[in-house]
């Protein structure tokens, strides 16, 4: 199992412009990540990047990968706990957490019906 300084040198160097975006939580697009400045993730948002860009920064996905690491899942409950003023400007920064962590091949993504997901540890 990888460290966090591990996957944060991972984030900076895989996770540019350049990439082909993260998965949304549906898992049939992507999000086009605008900047990666070593402390936030700019992407675009909505159906086919058509929506604001939305920031998540680095400590949320600490978090989220900190949950991971200690054996649980990563749910959007969990998330809002930490993050509700960021969760009520975009429900989609959770998503956008969690798809970084299936980028990175740390998480597996499981929808809950047609709108929603959770993610498990790779190594469950």
């Amino acid at each position: 199992m990888q460290d966090w300084k591990e996957v944060e040198k991972r984030i900076k160097s895989k996770l540019t412009p350049q990439h082909r975006g993260i998965l949304t939580y549906h898992g049939n697009a992507r999000r086009k990540i605008v900047s990666n400045d070593g402390q936030i993730i700019r992407m675009w948002t909505g159906k086919n990047n058509t929506k604001p860009i939305k920031p998540i920064t680095y400590q949320m996905i600490k978090y989220a990968f900190d949950r991971l690491r200690g054996g649980c899942i990563f749910n959007s409950p969990y998330f809002r706990l930490s993050y509700e003023r960021e969760y009520r400007n975009g429900s989609c920064r959770y998503s956008m957490v969690g798809g970084i962590l299936v980028e990175l091949k740390l998480a597996t993504r499981h929808r809950i019906g047609k709108k929603s997901c959770y993610y498990v540890p790779i190594w469950a």
